[in-house]
C-alpha cells in the first residue's frame, strides 16, 4: 500500500534504530490541498496530496536533545512537524515545446503569454522571434543558449531575455509510451479515452486507409510491416495502433483520436503537408488529436494542432502553418526542430485529455 512504501522511505532515511518511531500509518492522511487557502482537506479516495505528521516525544521515547540548551536545565524538546506534498502538471509538459536534446527554433516565430520552450540539454534560437510577457524558455544552464551575435536583444529577439529560465525536468511520460499504449486499451485506465465506446480492438488489414475505413468509438490495429497510409479526410473517434511506419497524406485531419507507432524508425511518423491534428474549437474541451511514436515524428510543411499533443521517443521536425498552433503539446525524447514565420498561441484550457504524467512538489 501506499502508507507501507511511505514507512518504507521513512525507515531507510531515519531509522527507529537511530531516531526511534517518528512516524506510523495513522500519521500518513491523503486527501486535497488548496494552493490558495493553505487548507489541507482529508480524502481517503484522493491521490492528489499526502499529509504527514512526524513526531519526536518524550511519550515516544524520542526527544529531540539539546546542545548549548543544557547548559540551563533543557535536556530536550519535543518535536512535531507536518508537511504535505502534492501531485501537480508543470505547464511546459502540458502546452509547449519539452525535449530531453536541444530545442532548434528558426525566425520570425511569435509565442504568446504561457507558452514554454524546455530542453534538457539547451535551446537554439536565431533572430526576429517575439516572447510576449509570461512566455518561458528553460534549459539547466542558460550560458549554454545559442543566439546570433546580439541575439539577447530586444531588437534580434523580443522578450527572450525576460523570458529565459534555469532548469531541468525529469520527462516521465517519455519512459511510458507502453504504458500508454497498453493503458489505452483498458476502460479504467488512466489514458482511456472518453470517445471510445468498446475495448474490444478490431483488427485493421489495409495498409492504405481512409475514414470510412475505421468504425468511430472502437480501437483498431494493424500488424502491418512496411507502413500505414492515411489518405485524405476527417478521422474522428477512434485509436489505431499500429507496428509499422505512418504516412499521412496532404489533407489527413484527426479529431477525437489517438494514433500510436510501435516504430522505432526516425520517420516513423511523417506527413509532406497539411497534417491538422484537433478540432478548430478555440481550445474547447474536446475535439484534440494525440500522436504517439516510439520513433521520430516529421512534418515537412503547414503542420497544425488545436488542442493537441505529440509524444516522440525520437526526434519531432516541423514546420507549422503561420497561424497554425493553438493549444499544443510537443514532447521528445531526442530533439526539436521548428522553422520559421510562425506563431505559437497559449491556451490554458482543453488540454484535459492529453498525456501526462504526475509530478510531486512540497506544499507546506
Amino acid at each position: 500500500t501506499s502508507r507501507a512504501t511511505a514507512m518504507q522511505i521513512l525507515q531507510a532515511n531515519m531509522p527507529a534504530s537511530v531516531y526511534g518511531e517518528v512516524l506510523d500509518e495513522e500519521a500518513i492522511q491523503f486527501g486535497e490541498y488548496d494552493r490558495a487557502t493553505k487548507i489541507f482537506t482529508v480524502d481517503e479516495d484522493s491521490r492528489d496530496a499526502v499529509m504527514v505528521e512526524t513526531r519526536r516525544l518524550s511519550s515516544n521515547g524520542n526527544p529531540v536533545g539539546t546542545f548549548l540548551l543544557h547548559l540551563v536545565g533543557l535536556n530536550q524538546w519535543d518535536v512535531k512537524r507536518q508537511s504535505v506534498f502534492e501531485t501537480f502538471y508543470p505547464t511546459c509538459l502540458v502546452e509547449g515545446f519539452v525535449a530531453q536534446g536541444v530545442v532548434d527554433i528558426q525566425s520570425n516565430n511569435s509565442y504568446y503569454n504561457g507558452f514554454c520552450i524546455h530542453s534538457n540539454s539547451h535551446v537554439e534560437i536565431n533572430q526576429n522571434n517575439f516572447f510576449e510577457a509570461g512566455t518561458v524558455v528553460s534549459m539547466p544552464d542558460t550560458d549554454d543558449l545559442v543566439v546570433p551575435n546580439d541575439g539577447l536583444s530586444e531588437e534580434k529577439n523580443e522578450g527572450l531575455e525576460k523570458a529565459l529560465r534555469e532548469g531541468r525536468w525529469f520527462i516521465k511520460i517519455l519512459d511510458r509510451l507502453n504504458r500508454v499504449r497498453l493503458g489505452v486499451q483498458i476502460k479504467d485506465s488512466d489514458y482511456a479515452q472518453t470517445y471510445i465506446s468498446s475495448y474490444t480492438p478490431l483488427t485493421l488489414t489495409a495498409t492504405t486507409v481512409n475514414p470510412s475505413d475505421f468504425t468511430s468509438g472502437r480501437i483498431h490495429k494493424s500488424s502491418c510491416t512496411n507502413r500505414l497510409t492515411f489518405n485524405p479526410g476527417v478521422y474522428k473517434n477512434i485509436v489505431v495502433i499500429a507496428d509499422c511506419d505512418m504516412v499521412f497524406k496532404n489533407g489527413a485531419e484527426f479529431q477525437d483520436a489517438v494514433i500510436i507507432t510501435k516504430s522505432t524508425a526516425a520517420k516513423a511518423m511523417s506527413a509532406p503537408n497539411n497534417l491538422v491534428l484537433g478540432a478548430k474549437d478555440n481550445c474547447a474541451e474536446g475535439g484534440g488529436a494525440i500522436l504517439v511514436s516510439y520513433g521520430g515524428v516529421e512534418v515537412a510543411s503547414s503542420l497544425e494542432m488545436h488542442g493537441s499533443q505529440i509524444i516522440a521517443a525520437g526526434n519531432v521536425e516541423f514546420q507549422a502553418n503561420a497561424d497554425g498552433i493553438r493549444g499544443a503539446s510537443i514532447v521528445a525524447g531526442g530533439r526539436i526542430d521548428g522553422t520559421s514565420n510562425m506563431n505559437f498561441a497559449f491556451c490554458g484550457s482543453g488540454m484535459s485529455h492529453i498525456f501526462k504524467a504526475k509530478y510531486m512538489r512540497l506544499a507546506g
